[in-house]
């Protein structure tokens, strides 16, 4: 007896009917076969982690919980300059932590801030010139804080210099306006007062300052001021004369 001869009929010379069963039970076997292997993922891929995750050195640590920072040390009213060799900062960060302030590079001091989130420091050395602080915070858990704001500070003790151009002292001054003309320099920036009147210090540190008077002896007292706190005063006397 000869096997029998299964013949597979081309698509092109089946029904319609035909070909909409075998449509029907290819896409039954595709959705079978997707449907186990869904199935195979979810119940044999924990017990494959597990069997790994038994051999792992990493076992018995517990996950990694990433903690929030605390926020960065904010500075108040910081000075630009100083004339003394130490100095007091204040400012405000998360109530309870440790305030650790950096000078030139290495830290110089620490403090814990009260219920108000207020910290203080007090005499912090600095070196003559310029100087660069910044500040950080530290929480109860030992999470460090980004870098505050850089504050540079200057340490300036010298008194500033006054050059006056016009009038020199002992001069007479002769015009018909009442006022004398009184121009000079400064080597720094500064506050400038002129017989207690303010006088306006240009970009390049000159000033030019008008002076209204009477005819005789005037005095003329500039007192000098920079942004230290360093102070210069100086005084001539000239004549007005109208005319």
């Amino acid at each position: 007896m000869k096997p029998s001869k299964i013949t597979i009929m081309p698509p092109e010379k089946m029904t319609e009917a035909a070909l909409k069963r075998r449509l029907k039970t290819t896409l039954t076997w595709i959705v079978a076969i997707t449907v186990c292997f869904l199935l195979g993922i979810f119940v044999f891929a924990p017990q494959v982690g597990s069997f790994f995750g038994f051999f792992s050195k990493h076992r018995n640590e517990e996950a990694y919980k990433p903690t929030a920072k605390p926020t960065a040390p904010v500075f108040t009213n910081a000075p630009e300059a100083v004339n003394t060799e130490t100095i007091s900062l204040s400012g405000k960060a998360l109530s309870g932590t440790t305030i650790k302030i950096y000078v030139n590079g290495p830290e110089k001091s620490s403090t814990v801030t009260g219920s108000d989130g207020v910290f203080n420091f007090v005499d912090i050395k600095l070196t003559s010139g310029k100087n660069m602080l910044f500040a950080k915070a530290i929480d109860s858990k030992g999470n460090e804080s980004d870098t505050s704001e850089y504050l540079i500070i200057n340490y300036d003790k010298e008194s500033p210099k006054i050059d006056i151009n016009s009038p020199d002292d002992g001069d007479t001054v002769k015009n018909l306006n009442k006022r004398i003309e009184i121009t000079g320099k400064v080597n720094e920036k500064a506050t400038i007062t002129i017989n207690g009147k303010t006088a306006v210090q240009k970009p390049d540190l000159s000033f030019d300052f008008w002076l209204g008077t009477d005819e005789g002896t005037v005095k003329i007292k500039i007192v000098v001021i920079d942004t230290a706190g360093n102070k210069t005063e100086k005084e001539i006397t000239v004549k007005y004369v109208k005319g």
